[in-house]
């Protein structure tokens, strides 16, 4: 030791003796400490942090000097210096309890050191700021796994990133013996409170990395999360809410899925494994989020499988719960939450059925699936629609290979149960009737009322319109009824070689008689005497209407006469006396017709 080392030594030995904490003697020897804490000898350096905490609270205006002083000897070359320093921070800290949270985020950083040795002794320096302060130096922990809202550079995030991993690991390891046992042993403290909160929103804004070990090996291991606590609840709501969000990214590619798998897979294991949370919660997301087809069909097939075993544990934890704790689960809610599930059977047994892994898991969550059907039907007065009986028919064939084990005889009589009214109600509701329709099941709807009778297609076939002698007649136009008294010519008659346009119906409203009313086509091959002598008389031409003037002279004809009729009439003198034609059939109409038709022509031509 040399004059100036043993000097100080002296100073500074004589300073610890002097009463008075304010003397000058006691500043001059902090000053020197400072001093030689930024020398260049090692064993002064070691000297220096050793000896500054015993004048530090003193003097509050060289506070900052020493404070500084000490965290520059924590980044000495010298790896004994270094740890000198690291040790100074907690004396420092244990005198005046203002600096803790200051050193506590320095000692984290720390963390950071290549040096085995050194991390050892950080981590206990950082142990002594949990036993001062264990609220302030739990929240500059936690402060360094939350990820900041704003956006930092690619080499801040790496940093960060380390950094988080290594502080997750500290308390999972180090401290979390006397997280439990010390600070969070009493529900409702302050540090519990702080815990949790920051863990809470460490959650929200972490992505699936990490989040696994704050649940399992952190917040979990806290007295706090017991079976109905309120802390389990804010816990299932945060997993749903991450498992909901990332549901609602329309994106099948794996990053996607797994991150929705990762987050239902935690609230399954809060709710269902560790029931620290009400499982009703858990299963009403999962009907509400998970049963549908497009979701399912998302995940792969033996992720179906996993999720279907989950809702049916999920459903079994809300059947116990309504038995043991109705508080948590009344009768009444778990009956609904059933329904829901028997609702979203089918798409939940066409996927076990597609996965074709027929596994222990696949049967037990089949069994799970068909005794709450089948407890709905007992418990109900409920009948198993004709879809879900189709899919749980669909395992008959692998039921009946299943050998012992796996509860095959009980799966094999539920099938049986639930598949034999349906199959049967549906095979007698599908008969086919009298008119040769075939009924429909009787769970589904009725059908909607024909606005009019089904359309029978003339034979075009044959002819419409036939002379005496059997040949097709297209010297007249065709008849086209349109409604019961209403006529109309046809626009062009149909040669050999022409097909039938298709029909089109009028866009009317159609009355209940109209309803009633036979097709056009079903009347144009039904033949009717007086319709068609009807309809001769109103829409029949004008030179049958003046051959039957010339063939039958003692008669009006019912549409008047035309100029050169009423002068043929007068010429002859005759008056009308009876203005009702008499009836006779169509064909023997239109022969005469076409026998005075004949002679008209002759006659105009011998007059011209």
């Amino acid at each position: 030791m040399d004059d100036q080392e043993s000097e100080i030594h002296r100073l500074v030995e004589n300073a610890e003796k002097e009463q008075d904490g304010g003397s000058a003697l006691r500043r001059d020897a902090l000053t020197k400490l400072i001093e030689i804490a930024h020398s260049s000898d090692s064993e002064l350096k070691c000297y220096a942090a050793n000896h500054i905490r015993y004048f530090f609270n003193n003097f509050p205006d060289l506070e900052e000097d020493a404070i500084n002083a000490v965290y520059d000897l924590c980044e000495d070359q010298d790896s004994r210096v270094r740890i000198e320093g690291y040790r100074a921070i907690s004396s420092v800290s244990s005198v005046e309890h203002k600096w803790v949270k200051r050193n506590s985020d320095v000692l984290v950083q720390l963390l950071q050191s290549d040096e085995p040795e050194e991390v050892a002794v950080v981590k206990t320096a950082l142990c002594d700021h949990l036993d001062m302060d264990p609220g302030v130096t739990l929240g500059v922990l936690c402060d360094q796994i939350i990820p900041p809202e704003y956006t930092i550079d690619e080499e801040e995030q790496q940093i960060r990133d380390r950094l988080r991993s290594l502080v997750i690991a500290f308390l999972k390891v180090d401290a979390v013996e006397a997280i439990i046992r010390k600070y969070t042993k009493t529900p409702g403290t302050d540090t519990e409170n702080v815990l949790v909160s920051q863990l809470l929103t460490a959650i929200r804004r972490l992505e699936t990395r990490d989040v696994e070990v704050i649940i399992k090996d952190l917040l979990l291991m806290m007295p706090c999360y017991i079976p109905g606590s309120p802390r389990g609840m804010d816990l299932l709501h945060v997993l749903i809410d991450k498992a909901r969000s990332s549901l609602n990214v329309k994106s099948n590619d794996l990053g996607s899925i797994k991150t929705i798998d990762f987050y239902i897979s935690l609230a399954h294991f809060v709710a269902i494994q560790k029931r620290v949370a009400s499982p009703v919660v858990l299963l009403r997301f999962y009907c509400t989020y998970l049963m549908g087809k497009p979701v399912l069909q998302r995940f792969s097939p033996e992720e179906q499988l996993i999720l279907a075993g989950r809702l049916v544990e999920a459903l079994e934890a809300c059947e116990e719960e309504s038995r043991l704790r109705p508080q948590i689960c009344s009768h009444e809610q778990f009956s609904f939450l059933r329904r829901q599930v028997v609702d979203g059977a089918p798409n939940l047994l066409e996927a076990l059925h597609d996965t074709k892994l027929e596994s222990s898991a696949m049967w037990d969550t089949l069994r799970s699936l068909l005794l709450a059907c089948k407890h709905r039907k007992e418990r109900e007065d409920w009948v198993v629609p004709f879809n879900l009986a189709t899919s749980i028919s669909r395992f008959q064939a692998q039921a009946q290979q299943l050998g012992p084990g796996n509860n095959s005889d009980e799966i094999r009589v539920l099938i049986r149960s639930l598949t034999e009214t349906s199959m049967s109600q549906a095979s007698s509701s599908t008969t086919v009737d009298g008119d040769g329709l075939y009924e429909r099941p009787a769970h589904l709807p009725a059908r909607p009322q024909m606005g009019r009778p089904l359309l029978k297609r003339p034979d075009m076939s044959r002819p419409s319109h036939t002379s005496t002698s059997g040949t097709v007649s297209n010297s007249r136009p065709a008849i086209q009824i349109r409604d019961s008294g209403s006529l109309a010519l046809p626009k062009r008659s149909l040669s050999s070689g022409e097909t039938v346009p298709q029909i089109k119906r009028a866009k009317t409203e159609l009355t209940e008689e109209r309803q009633l009313t036979p097709s056009l086509l079903s009347r144009m091959t039904m033949p009717i005497p007086g319709d068609a002598e009807k309809a001769w008389r109103k829409r029949g031409g004008a030179g049958k209407k003046r051959a039957d003037d010339s063939s039958e002279p003692d008669k009006h004809p019912m549409s008047g006469y035309s100029i050169k009729g009423a002068a043929a009439h007068a010429e002859r003198g005759e008056e009308s006396r009876d203005p009702t034609p008499r009836t006779s059939s169509l064909l023997d109409r239109l022969n005469k017709s076409e026998g005075v038709d004949g002679g008209n022509r002759k006659r105009h031509r011998g007059k011209a």
